[in-house]
């Protein structure tokens, strides 16, 4: 999904034949590698996050609206995809939807009314009434060939009152005989999107519902904890949090053994801990790094420590490209500091420290911030509270060997 979400032109074409993308069992034991990067397969293929995951379920089942804040790329994503996959004790329908691309509320319903209609479709009498009730929302309807279910379409440009299909979701997720559990992905968007007061209106309709819950997901922490946390905006005190760590080190190899042993193959633990160290636990830099190191084993081999180069060399190689071009956007003085961040990786620094400015030759501290502020909007460093970190550390390995 890209930019306005991609959504202008495409239609959403919803049948309960294609509703399950994910694999079976059956079907799972033919994946050719299995440390999957960026999705959620099966609870076999997902690591750890037990607490994680019965916290999640308990907040739940006791009626709780929850915010969860992680690091991008940290795997919250996957957390909520293996609860409701896996976790949730029946009666409860769960709903998921990422809005880091949408820019406004009409592409936010978009999203939900898609997420919506998908699940749902897999009973036709449901979708009549679903139909019946979202009545602001055009729709053309088709049925299948050959199994005779229906087929819905919509498009973005068919969502004329946003707010209006808004009600209507709601109000059919409450009339629903399962308690509905929407989670939405990245909600720090909120705070930027075009219409006024978009967090007003949500609150207001949110507070009213008796039996649809939420799920709040987001890894822009201060501005997720600004959302729920000011007591000058409307979502103040509306949920609890859960904040998503790095997987224990131990807990992450012990994982990859298994895994390989699984497939008739080997990894030295050293390995693994050093892959962990380099991508300071993120989880999907360490599916990236062993999806890799898994092709590196023949089956009835191993992989050991010796591969952690080439591993990262062809990481950054299959990026070059793309860092070259991004690195060639900055300024001097962006490329200055920049660089200096990238030779302390992975260690932190406090980057208008005197230290920090001496070693690198960096003139004064405004000069720095400057800088700094110029990379934080241009997304190469992330500002959590004023702790400037990079956003993407295979860029930072590239300009390391730069």
């Amino acid at each position: 999904m890209g930019e306005c979400c991609k959504v202008q032109t495409n239609y959403v074409i919803l049948h309960y034949v294609i509703l399950h993308n994910r694999l079976n069992c059956q079907e799972m034991k033919l994946l050719s590698n299995p440390f999957v990067i960026g999705k959620y397969v099966d609870k076999d293929y997902f690591c750890d996050r037990e607490k994680e995951s019965e916290m999640l379920v308990h907040h739940i089942v006791n009626g709780r609206n929850v915010a969860i804040m992680s690091e991008r790329r940290l795997g919250k994503t996957g957390l909520i995809e293996h609860v409701f996959t896996n976790g949730l004790p029946d009666g409860y329908e769960p709903f998921l939807i990422d809005i880091y691309t949408c820019r406004n509320l009409r592409e936010m319903v978009y999203l939900l009314a898609s997420e919506v209609f998908k699940k749902i479709a897999r009973k036709q009498s449901m979708t009549e009434r679903l139909l019946r009730t979202v009545r602001s929302l055009k729709t053309t309807i088709s049925y299948d060939a050959v199994t005779g279910f229906p087929e819905v379409g919509f498009g973005l440009g068919e969502i004329q009152q946003p707010e209006v299909t808004l009600d209507e979701i709601l109000g059919y997720l409450e009339s629903s005989d399962a308690v509905c559990i929407v989670a939405i992905d990245e909600f720090q968007k909120v705070a930027s999107f075009e219409d006024e007061n978009v967090e007003a209106l949500l609150r207001t309709k949110i507070q009213h519902l008796k039996k649809t819950q939420f799920v709040f997901a987001g890894s822009e922490r201060h501005l997720l904890e600004g959302i729920f946390n000011d007591p000058a905006r409307p979502f103040y005190n509306s949920v609890v949090f859960m904040q998503l760590l790095p997987i224990e080190e131990g807990v992450y190899v012990k994982f990859c053994q298994e895994l390989f042993l699984k497939y008739g193959k080997g990894v030295s633990p050293a390995l693994v801990e050093r892959l962990y160290k380099c991508f300071q636990g993120i989880t999907w830099y360490l599916q990236l790094s062993m999806n890799e190191a898994f092709t590196m084993a023949e089956r009835g081999g191993s992989v050991d420590e010796e591969a952690y180069g080439q591993i990262l060399n062809h990481l950054v190689d299959s990026k070059r490209f793309t860092f070259e071009d991004r690195y060639a956007s900055l300024t001097e003085k962006q490329k200055t500091v920049l660089m200096a961040i990238a030779s302390e990786f992975p260690s932190q620094v406090t980057l208008t420290s005197q230290d920090f400015m001496t070693r690198y030759n960096l003139k004064t501290a405004s000069s720095v911030q400057t800088a700094v502020k110029g990379l934080v909007e241009k997304g190469i460093l992330s500002d959590n509270h004023g702790i400037r970190r990079p956003t993407d550390l295979l860029f930072m390995l590239w300009l390391k060997d730069f």
